[in-house]
């Protein structure tokens, strides 16, 4: 009988593991994704950007996510689509339109919305309707203020001309998807893990794009967010794994 009982713990256990690998997929307003994928989190977009170049000039921009997890948006999102907005990014130092010039960027917010699909790359406010998937702010990982830093890899004769790249941090601070992504996944040795890592490369446009709000997007390029989701079905497995271990261990003092 008790050797019935302490295999009855185990398939139990077995069974909520097996159940936790089966449904490893997250569903969060239509997006989904998988947490034990192992390219989880990567995320492609497309960028269309301002740029600057004086001290206190901020840079604003949208886009939209093509690939999660290196699957494309018609599996990740299949009747939907993920858009962002970021703002609010404000340039610290004064530099040269030169190459090797480098910037930093105080600040900064970013929101993710998913929505229908009426993405328009010409249609800046295209990017900012739906519902809020997530909102994020620019951290600070170094202590000197910079949330967003960079530098200039080419010049060319393109309105501003810059082509360049970037690099920063983000900490999730809400909407739908938030309790996902709010896992300190990327180190940060002076204020604590961030939870997402940002990087872009952008080039000038041969067509700006003017916004409703009379904001011209002169850049546009790609960026990548990366980081790490919860795997909430592998808490489940350890979950059903330590009620069979605690099933053993009281089998096993009343045998004693």
């Amino acid at each position: 009988m008790k050797l019935k009982s302490t295999a009855a713990s185990l398939a139990v256990a077995t069974a909520l593991s097996l159940s936790a690998g089966a449904a490893n997929a997250l569903t969060v307003a239509g997006v989904t994704w998988d947490p034990d994928s192992p390219f989880d989190l990567t995320a492609q977009s497309s960028i269309f950007q301002t740029v600057a170049i004086a001290a206190g000039q901020s840079i604003s921009g949208y886009g939209r996510f093509n690939e999660l997890n290196f699957e494309d948006r018609d599996i990740f999102c299949p009747d939907c689509e993920l858009t962002y907005h970021f703002y609010d990014y404000v340039l610290m130092e004064d530099y040269l339109p030169t190459v090797g010039s480098t910037f930093r960027f105080s600040g900064g917010k970013v929101d993710v919305y998913v929505s229908g699909r009426n993405f328009s790359a010409t249609d800046p406010a295209s990017a900012i309707d739906g519902t809020l998937w997530l909102s994020l702010i620019g951290m600070d990982i170094d202590g000197d203020g910079a949330t967003l830093s960079g530098s200039i890899t080419a010049v060319s004769s393109l309105g501003l001309g810059l082509s360049g790249v970037g690099e920063g941090y983000l900490e999730v601070v809400g909407g739908a998807a938030a309790p996902y992504f709010d896992t300190n996944g990327q180190p940060d040795p002076v204020n604590g893990p961030a939870d997402l890592l940002y990087t872009s490369s952008f080039q000038p446009s041969r067509t700006p794009i003017v916004g409703p709000d009379g904001v011209t997007y002169t850049h546009f390029g790609t960026a990548e967010i990366s980081g790490n989701t919860v795997p909430e079905p592998g808490a489940l497995a350890l979950l059903g794994l330590g009620l069979a271990g605690l099933g053993v261990m009281r089998r096993a003092k009343k045998a004693a």
